[in-house]
């Protein structure tokens, strides 16, 4: 994880020409040095505002950035009305150099950003080729045309998702983790928690961004619920094939269960217990009472003679005729039945294709929307013949142009797209609901035509029998009773042991919601601690050299569960004098960065203060802080300070200590 700046230019067009300022940043200590507003914090805002990071400042879409590059320069006592105006920023990540360009006045839309994968600035000769990506946006952190998600993947970030106030998952905003890396002179120094931007309703956020700034393995505690979670996903999986294994039984005998939940439960058996029916005349009867109407019809069957076939050979051939017109009805709703369902599963894997085919185009025209809402014109070819998708040529009509009418717009493609995901997604829904019911019918009629079938064999057999001979129909219904009611008991015993296997699982779920109700809460894995430590030993080391004195440093720790300095229980505040609380955030963001030189942590290396002598630190302080500060130089990081002092004070700062200088005469943005 690394991000350095390499090149800040600013320009701006007045109605008295061009005025701008290009400033280029080395690693280590890097000073920039003016008198009091001649633009200091203009270039340090320009840098976030480059890097679409405003949101760390205020939620408001404001451009954040003052009147000299939005509305009117001064320059020599005199006003220029700013016509556009625009930041450029050549950043690297150690490997790579990229250039951003965002505009501050202008006709583009400011939630544009144009990047060069490479150094246009400090190689101005180099020739590349820029993409758009937008910013401020939905998306922007997430999708592939979003600039936060290049810009995360770019420094080496994978942002995380995060739970919010309404327990719905988000990103872990870039805006969120840079108060760890840039304080701005206006609001920056008051309060280490305050620099959140709490508007993004995130739970924890100052927590969430600290543990992923210093790669917090608060998944010691994380990991073992990720295993919970894991059996318990197991569980559910078990559990669903057990309920599977119940359908598969119950189906053997046209029966379905009820009171059966389809999730795991912790006690076991439930309340209302799970119960067998059986579809017998266009009801449903339980598994029990079923069993007991067919041995009292096997009863009465035995309870008779057995027919010989001359007695009862009229009304055998009856039966016959009847049954085999059945047979031929009943046959021909199965092959009916059976192109049903092949159609039915024809058109539900063409309607998921289709919905996956048009929840792709609409990501894509979504992006494409976005770019043009912003005015880029690169990539965008709707009109001009060629595919916004696959940029493939493509012909509009195949009529004569003039009688063609133009086609239609990204946002009219867009709202035509969400329509037809509305009406496919409907047609799933109503697919899958045919498809559940035609496979129960399928399964009632196959059923029938195979006693049907039994019944006309056995008929037929009892006409060829000698007139004497015993009636096999007879025979074989008693038979075959005697068979189901054998085969309904079996399944019934099978499903008793089915059900009993549930109490086991129900046992295993209740453990493992107790566990993970249990996991201990705040208790941190030794690298982690280890990393808190050093950052309480480097951050009371740094106070000592500061000249701190509001309270004895020995007892100043780091929290472990907030992760903000604190005294006795409560966090540094309002208690301390505001010079010192002024040194407790130099030790607190500049121990965040020595840290990351021992551990591995996501911290890029980077710190950009803007006016770090607030509250009239006295000089030695500021001295020790300088000095501390340019030991990044050594570990290639980059601290970057704006600041008024006094040039002769400041050389005197800095005479002894490597550094770079930038120092500025009047003001910042002049004639080009």
């Amino acid at each position: 994880m690394s991000l350095q700046i390499r090149q800040l230019n600013i320009r701006v067009s007045t109605s008295n020409g061009l005025f701008g300022v290009d400033i280029p940043f080395a690693m280590g200590l890097c000073v920039l040095h003016a008198d009091n507003t001649s633009g200091k914090s203009t270039c340090l805002q320009s840098i976030i505002f480059a890097l679409g990071l405003e949101g760390m400042l205020s939620p408001q879409r404001n451009i954040p950035l003052p009147s000299v590059v939005t509305d009117r320069l001064e320059y020599n006592d005199r006003f220029y009305e700013v016509l556009e105006s625009e930041v450029f920023l050549e950043i690297s990540n150690a490997s790579q150099t990229i250039t951003v360009r965002r505009q501050i006045k202008g006709s583009q839309d400011v939630s544009l950003i144009t990047v060069w994968e490479d150094a246009m600035l400090s190689h101005p000769n180099v020739s590349c080729v820029p993409s758009d990506y937008f910013v401020r946006r939905n998306g922007a952190a997430s999708r592939e045309r979003g600039f936060h998600y290049f810009l995360a993947r770019f420094v080496g970030w994978e942002l995380p998702e995060v739970a919010d106030y309404e327990d719905k998952e988000k990103p872990l905003y870039m805006e969120t983790l840079f108060p760890f890396l840039f304080v701005e002179q206006k609001h920056g120094w008051s309060n280490l928690r305050n620099r959140f931007p709490s508007y993004l309703k995130i739970k924890d956020l100052s927590r969430r961004a600290f543990e992923f700034i210093f790669a917090m393995d608060v998944q010691g505690i994380a990991t073992q619920k990720i295993l919970l979670n894991q059996q318990s996903t197991s569980l559910k999986s078990r559990w669903s094939n057990k309920v599977v294994e119940f359908n598969r039984l119950t189906e053997g005998i046209n029966a379905t269960i009820s009171n059966l939940p389809s999730q795991p439960i912790a006690i076991w058996p439930p309340t209302i217990q799970p119960i067998v029916l059986i579809s017998r005349d266009n009801d449903w009867i339980s598994i029990g009472q079923a069993i007991f109407d067919s041995e009292e019809h096997l009863i009465a069957l035995e309870s008779q003679e057995i027919p010989v076939v001359s007695e009862i050979s009229e009304l055998v051939n009856e039966q016959l005729q009847l049954r085999e017109e059945e047979r031929i009805n009943i046959e021909l709703q199965l092959r009916l039945k059976l192109e049903e369902m092949e159609n039915c599963r024809i058109n539900f894997g063409a309607i998921q294709s289709r919905i996956s085919s048009l929840e792709e185009e609409l990501s894509k025209h979504k992006d494409l929307q976005t770019l043009a809402s912003l005015g880029s014109a690169s990539e965008i070819q709707v009109n001009s013949g060629t595919c916004p998708t696959c940029h493939q040529h493509i012909s509009d009509s195949l009529i004569s142009p003039q009688e063609v009418s133009n086609p239609m717009t990204i946002e009219q493609n867009v709202e035509f797209i969400r329509e037809q995901l509305k009406i496919f997604k409907a047609m799933e829904q109503s697919e899958v609901q045919t498809l559940e019911h035609k496979t129960r019918q399928l399964n009632i009629i196959r059923r029938r035509v195979t006693e049907i079938r039994e019944e006309i064999r056995s008929l037929k057999t009892t006409l060829t029998s000698s007139n004497n001979s015993p009636s096999y129909f007879a025979i074989e219904e008693r038979i075959r009773l005697k068979d189901k009611i054998r085969h309904i008991k079996s399944v019934q015993e099978q499903i008793d042991i089915l059900l009993g296997s549930f109490e086991p699982l129900s046992d295993e779920w209740n453990k493992v919601q107790i566990q993970l109700r249990d996991l201990p809460k705040g208790i941190l894995p030794e690298e982690d601690i280890a990393k808190i430590t050093d950052l309480e030993h480097i951050f009371q080391e740094q106070l000592r050299e500061y000249g701190f004195n509001s309270l004895t440093i020995n007892n100043i720790k780091i929290s472990d569960y907030s992760y903000f300095p604190e005294h006795d229980g409560f966090e540094l505040s309002f208690d301390l004098s505001a010079s010192d609380y002024i040194r407790v955030i130099w030790a607190y963001l500049l121990g965040l960065l020595e840290v990351s030189r021992d551990h591995q942590t996501n911290h890029l290396g980077l710190l950009i203060l803007d006016e770090p002598r607030q509250q009239s630190a006295r000089e030695t302080s500021i001295e020790a802080f300088l000095r501390r500060a340019s030991n990044s130089l050594r570990y290639n990081q980059q601290v970057i300070v704006a600041t008024s002092e006094s040039r002769e004070v400041l050389d005197a700062h800095l005479s002894s200590i490597p550094h770079t200088l930038r120092r500025f005469e009047g003001r910042i943005i002049a004639p080009i």
